[in-house]
């Protein structure tokens, strides 16, 4: 009877701390340069949410993109309110065409209330000067 029940104590710890590590995108499996960029794009606009600065979003956005007002006005002040957090993590695809892509990640996000959820987000990039960055993204 003792080994079911620390059998069982195990398997329940095993699943609520499952959720507790972070998961990572291998990007050795990224085979362009391009794609690497965009998922470190990604991967900065998960910082920019957590630390909640504009300043980073407007390296990151382009700068007549629809959203970086929303950000501004509406974003930061809810996110600071409610102390989001984000993070990557997976990545499930991304397609680059010219000067332009659209990709797809799967965010992980909680708060400070200890609220846990997965999102999908798509975003569409755009390629200016050389750099990429991103127009606009959203929730699938």
């Amino acid at each position: 009877m003792k080994n079911v029940i620390r059998a069982v104590i195990l398997i329940g710890l095993t699943t609520l701390l499952s959720g507790c590590v972070e998961k990572k995108v291998d990007t050795d499996l990224l085979d362009t340069p391009d794609k690497k960029a965009l998922y470190e794009l990604m991967v900065a606009r998960c910082e920019a949410l957590n630390k909640a600065e504009l300043r980073l979003f407007e390296d990151i956005y382009v700068h007549d993109s629809p959203e970086l007002g929303w950000i501004s006005n509406t974003g930061i002040p809810m996110w600071r309110q409610n102390g989001m957090r984000y993070n990557v993590q997976s990545l499930k695809k991304l397609s680059i065409i010219n000067d332009d892509a659209a990709g797809r990640f799967v965010l992980v996000g909680y708060n400070r209330n200890g609220t846990r959820f997965v999102k999908s987000v798509e975003a569409l990039f755009i390629k200016q000067g050389g750099r990429w960055r991103i127009e606009a993204t959203g929730e699938r």
